[in-house]
């Protein structure tokens, strides 16, 4: 029987024994893909980890743990040829609210990577939060996210999408509602096209060039939407898509993106470690010597944002 720090210092070397293929492991984005999964194990702030015991049964890896202030933790983790997931339940200790009720809170996060049959892996990111506020004792109020990211077989995301729902009631009682409650409308939603546009806020990333990149934003409750490009983080955000510091809250303050030098473009590419992901970038920055876009619009561009 192995602990959590043996887990989290050897991470590679359990999927691997849980069956993942050269193929994934051989893929840039399957670092990106662990690296989530070690950062929820690290979140629970585990004092001892080499005193909480894992358990592998049927091919799945599990643990619990709590806290000395009484929050409570239960971890999975499951991989296949193309695939690694984990969810990790938590439930911090109750408490009493203004109302004088006790109020109990569940949160659930899952992280599905999976490698498709075109080289791409897609990371996805369902969460699930459900509280006891204003509700009976087989009710509760049901809170989900959906984030997926995309990256192609090169391992440079291409494609970045969030999506928040409004909080739904649910039915059963509290003490009842496991992993499976929480994120089932978060695994859900997505399959199906009528639910999956009852998002609440929406925020969609899609690369066009080395640096830049197209957003729609749209927030129903606040009646605001917005479409143009915004500049990717330079040093931060070519290969994940980060925005660059100042474009990525709304209102998108305007946006100016000027041609680069090939000098300027070769020292971004140098600053890439892997050679796939780096190979793979370079392919974006074609014709980005000559591309330019401007958010106030210059009678050429037809790629002008729309704000609502």
């Amino acid at each position: 029987m192995s602990n959590v720090k043996d887990l989290r210092d050897n991470l590679v070397d359990k999927v691997l024994e849980l069956g993942v293929s050269g193929d994934f492991l051989a893929h840039p984005a399957f670092i990106p893909a662990l690296s989530e999964v070690g950062s929820l194990i690290g979140q629970m702030n585990i004092s001892e980890p080499d005193k909480v015991y894992v358990s592998e049964d049927k091919g799945v890896i599990s643990f619990e743990y709590s806290t000395k202030t009484g929050d409570k933790y239960s971890f999975e983790l499951r991989a296949s040829e193309d695939s690694v997931s984990c969810v990790r339940v938590e439930e911090p200790h109750s408490f009493v609210g203004n109302s004088g009720n006790v109020v109990r809170q569940k949160h659930a996060i899952e992280i599905v990577s999976k490698l498709d049959d075109h080289g791409e892996v897609t990371i996805t990111r369902n969460i699930g939060s459900v509280d006891n506020i204003d509700c009976d004792n087989k009710h509760y109020n049901l809170s989900s996210s959906v984030e997926r990211r995309v990256y192609n077989r090169d391992g440079v995301m291409h494609e970045r999408e969030s999506k928040y729902y409004p909080s739904r009631k649910g039915e059963g009682y509290f003490h009842r509602v496991g992993a499976n409650e929480l994120l089932s409308f978060a695994r859900w939603v997505p399959q199906y096209g009528t639910w999956n546009d009852t998002y609440e806020s929406r925020t969609l990333l899609r690369r066009d060039k080395l640096d830049v990149a197209t957003i729609v934003y749209h927030d129903k409750g606040r009646g605001h939407e917005y479409y143009g490009k915004v500049p990717l983080h330079q040093e931060h955000g070519l290969r994940d898509m980060y925005i660059a510091n100042g474009y990525n809250l709304y209102p998108v303050p305007d946006v100016e993106i000027h041609p680069l030098m090939e000098s300027e473009i070769e020292a971004m590419l140098a600053r890439e470690s892997d050679e796939r992901v780096a190979n793979g970038l370079r392919k974006y920055a074609v014709g980005r010597t000559t591309y330019r876009y401007s958010s106030n619009g210059d009678g050429q561009n037809t790629n002008a944002p729309r704000v609502m």
